[in-house]
């Protein structure tokens, strides 16, 4: 039975490989655009917003460790609409429209099979819908505009940027569909941050 089981799974695996070669990926591209979308440099990051780092709380956020990194706005301007890319090939899993909150999860299937889940927090003008395919040269939002900065607070002119190794969470049903969130807020110790999240910064390539 074991062997049959392993067969099958085999058989369906070359079966995946073959008739959907276009969703498998190893390669991931920064999620903003910039001339070399694989090479990632200090200064696209803002000053608080390494992976890692205990962020204090703040208002009515809780303390906790960041689980990404934050991208600052490639624009010239404060609150200048720029686009956001999906970081590598992928299925959209959420889509959650809430103000700053606002939120786009995709899943991607590695080459050895194992999945994990790039997230794209504090984006407007989602263009994705569930269950959409994407690729990296895939839009699916903007950073906030000027507009919403002065409504919602200029710290938000950034992109809250993570790998998740295990699938998001759970967070209820939008008419037929499944709505998933990130941990982001939840993770107040380190062996839970290594255990859910990877270093965003390890998919890319790093500044000569």
């Amino acid at each position: 039975m074991k062997k049959n089981k392993v067969l099958f799974f085999l058989i369906f695996f070359l079966f995946f490989i073959k008739t959907y070669p276009n969703l498998i990926t190893d390669i991931f591209y920064l999620p903003i655009d910039i001339p070399n979308r694989r090479v990632l440099k200090k200064s696209y990051i803002t000053q608080k917003g390494e992976f890692g780092i205990w962020r204090k709380s703040y208002k009515n956020i809780r303390s906790h460790y960041h689980t990404g990194i934050d991208f600052k706005n490639p624009g010239k301007k404060v609150g200048q609409i720029e686009p956001v890319f999906s970081s590598g090939i992928g299925i959209v899993k959420s889509v959650i429209k809430n103000g700053p909150s606002s939120c786009v999860i995709i899943e991607h299937t590695l080459r050895n099979n194992k999945k994990l889940y790039s997230v794209y927090l504090h984006i407007m003008d989602i263009t994705v819908n569930i269950n959409d395919t994407v690729s990296e040269k895939s839009i699916i939002g903007t950073f906030i505009d000027h507009t919403k900065l002065d409504k919602w607070g200029e710290y938000l002119n950034h992109l809250h940027f993570e790998m998740l190794k295990v699938p998001p969470k759970f967070i209820g049903f939008e008419k037929n569909d499944s709505l998933f969130y990130p941990y982001s807020i939840d993770i107040r110790s380190k062996s839970e941050l290594f255990e859910k999240y990877y270093d965003p910064t390890i998919f890319f390539l790093k500044e000569e």
